[in-house]
């Protein structure tokens, strides 16, 4: 019995000793023939074999990163706030500042009747004074292209009674392309071409300082009135530097106040028939 197991140890000694001997002669033998097959050796097949499984690891990775980086919020800066938002005055046409160079010396001589007209098609552009024919007043009024109030008056004429002398028999205007004129009550107006200046009384209407009159500091005066009228300055639509009544102490009015009147400004006498200028040192 002993002799038996003695016997079968031997033997699974020697078949594993054969089996060790024969693996490598084995993977040389099958190397050699797929060489020859052109098919690369079985080594190479598994560290092949391990590379691409750690390049796919490597993709999958690559992926959740991209997927990742596609998900998150990109943060946008924003632009700066004065310099993305314009100012009103750089684009509003209101805070454009007044010019009426070009209609300097400009016009023609015209009278109209009740009725609206168009500057350009029924009136020469430039700088009128306004007469009216009629003794009891009659009105008008002028607007830009954009229908803006530019102007207007009630006015008489020199012969008229006494009741109406405090209202301007004058008025002074520049008149623009596209402006257009509403004439009411059945009265004729005469548009005069005037190209003076003034230096020591400005008549009711529109006075540009620099060219209608001096700029400067004055000492405005005007006459006792029964009505109250306004002097005001402003360099654009959108807004008016100043304003002071005149006329009627009782409801407001000021004989006389100092103003400071810019080059480029517009004078508005507004109401009263005139006002007198001093010009300080």
């Amino acid at each position: 019995m002993k002799m038996k197991q003695m016997r079968l140890t031997a033997v699974l000694v020697f078949s594993s000793i054969i089996l060790m001997a024969c693996s490598n002669p084995f993977d040389e033998l099958a190397d050699d023939i797929n060489n020859a097959l052109g098919l690369g050796s079985s080594s190479e097949e598994a560290e092949t074999g391990e590379e691409n499984s750690d390049d796919e690891t490597a993709d999958e990775e690559n992926a959740e990163v991209e997927e990742e980086t596609t998900d998150e919020e990109v943060p946008q800066e924003e632009p700066d706030g004065e310099a993305a938002e314009e100012s009103d005055e750089e684009t509003d046409p209101m805070y454009e500042t007044f010019d009426y160079s070009h209609l300097y010396g400009e016009g023609e001589e015209t009278t109209i009747e009740e009725g609206d007209y168009t500057v350009g098609d029924d009136i020469v552009p430039g700088r009128y004074s306004i007469t009216t024919s009629s003794e009891y007043g009659a009105y008008l009024s002028i607007y830009n292209e954009e229908d803006r109030y530019v102007a207007g008056e009630a006015l008489i004429n020199e012969e008229s009674s006494e009741d109406f002398a405090d209202y301007p028999t004058e008025l002074l205007v520049y008149l623009s392309e596209g402006d257009t004129m509403e004439v009411t009550n059945d009265d004729s107006f005469t548009l005069t071409p005037v190209s003076e200046e003034y230096d020591d009384e400005l008549p009711a209407g529109m006075h540009v300082a620099g060219h209608d009159i001096e700029a400067g500091d004055y000492r405005i005066t005007s006459q006792e009135a029964e009505r109250v009228g306004y002097v005001e300055t402003s360099h654009a639509e959108a807004y008016v530097t100043s304003r002071n009544a005149v006329g009627n102490a009782e409801e407001g009015g000021r004989e006389s106040f100092l103003m400071t009147i810019e080059e480029g400004d517009i004078v508005d006498v507004i109401g009263v028939q005139s006002i007198n200028l001093e010009k300080l040192d």
